[in-house]
């Protein structure tokens, strides 16, 4: 596998208004080769580091992040993102990974929905639904890439120009997503920034799939979560938003406090469906468009704690439930159910069908931003964890 350093930079407005000011040459950016797809295009991967050792990794197609490499209480670093070993194996899997999903993430009820009095038909699947643009989502396909390195972070900005009608959607939609590790801090953002000639949708995130203990450990026993969610969407029998936002105190999804995926699983719950498995639209309780803490994940084993702060309204969060031992990750390692977390900050499903639920309209002479921010640290000793919840002071 070949290893080179870019020495160019992208310029142009709309990249600067992504990179931010003080960008310079990229010369401790590394891309590999990574290989061509079935159609012949040419994939490569990054690799990040930063000053404390994070290393973060990904690939041009799908703008899949496949490593994130942090260390543990003893400073053992260890890969925490579940990733598959080839490219061959990406453009095949019905997984999703650590792909950016678009135009639009999540399912849209019937695959339709009105747009300024025009109802706009999308492809839906054999259940009769959109889910994640399938089978021609942004997630298939290779993106293009510009490397950057500034003083405080280094990264790649991924550009997707979809033209209108593409997957069925209206508007030509030009779409960034800066990719930044943050050199003084184990820190990783995802920035999104779009822009359209017509009246369209837009709601992209990343499906990135987590596990503290380090990719390839099986479960989530001991992982502690909490949840700055209040509500979360009511779904029907095809997980399509009925429209109903309801309270999650009391329930299952109550994650106000550090909680056991691991024990609610195996307790079971009408809510979690048969056999048990989270994969909810949880709304956060304190959305005003501002980066704000919105997840908080402990493992206790080896100590690495992990950080969500996000501007998006809402969160998928999944429990691995579609893992079956099908597929043997980059480690070596087939992943089975529940061994992997994956917080998927955007808006809610359906949200086109609801005017109650935050808007995922876009318009000409509209930006689009989007901000998600990873960041990783350790627990001092195991007595460090306390009940205290993630809005705690």
């Amino acid at each position: 596998m070949r290893t080179r350093t870019l020495a160019g930079v992208a310029t142009g407005q709309f990249l600067s208004l992504a990179l931010g000011t003080g960008a310079i040459r990229p010369d401790d950016v590394q891309v590999q080769d990574w290989g061509l797809t079935r159609s012949g295009s040419t994939v490569q991967k990054v690799v990040l580091r930063n000053a404390l050792g994070m290393q973060v990794d990904y690939v041009d197609y799908g703008a899949t992040l496949t490593a994130i490499v942090v260390p543990d209480r003893h400073g053992q670093p260890l890969n925490v993102v579940l990733s598959l070993p080839t490219l061959a194996a990406l453009e095949v899997t019905h997984h999703r990974y650590g792909a950016v999903m678009g135009r639009y993430a999540g399912r849209i009820g019937a695959a339709r929905f009105s747009l300024d009095g025009h109802e706009v038909q999308l492809q839906a699947n054999a259940k009769g639904v959109y889910l994640h643009a399938d089978p021609d989502g942004y997630d298939k396909r290779v993106w293009r890439r510009r490397d950057f390195s500034a003083p405080a972070s280094l990264g790649s900005v991924y550009e997707m120009d979809s033209p209108a009608g593409d997957q069925r959607f209206p508007g030509r939609l030009r779409l960034l997503a800066t990719y930044r590790l943050m050199r003084h801090r184990n820190e990783f953002r995802i920035e999104y920034t779009a822009t359209t000639d017509a009246p369209t949708v837009l709601n992209p995130t990343n499906h990135v799939f987590f596990n503290l203990a380090g990719a390839g450990a099986h479960g989530l026993a001991q992982h502690r979560f909490s949840i700055a969610a209040d509500r979360y969407a009511v779904t029907d029998a095809l997980r399509i938003p009925t429209g109903e936002l309801a309270p999650v105190q009391g329930t299952v999804l109550d994650f106000s406090h550090p909680v056991s995926v691991a024990a609610r699983l195996a307790a079971g719950d009408a809510l979690l469906g048969q056999p048990a498995g989270f994969d909810h639209s949880l709304l956060f309780a304190r959305w005003d468009s501002r980066l704000r803490p919105v997840l908080r994940v402990d493992e206790l084993g080896s100590g690495r704690r992990l950080e969500i702060s996000s501007t998006e309204p809402s969160a998928q969060f999944n429990s691995g439930n579609g893992f079956d031992g099908s597929e043997v990750g980059s480690e070596g390692i087939a992943y089975q159910r529940h061994d992997g977390l994956a917080f998927e900050t955007q808006h809610l499903p359906d949200s086109p069908n609801h005017a109650g639920f935050p808007s995922t309209r876009l318009a000409p002479g509209q930006v689009f931003r989007s901000v998600t921010a990873y960041r990783f640290s350790t627990l001092p000793e195991r007595s460090a964890m306390t009940s205290r919840g993630i809005n705690a002071p």
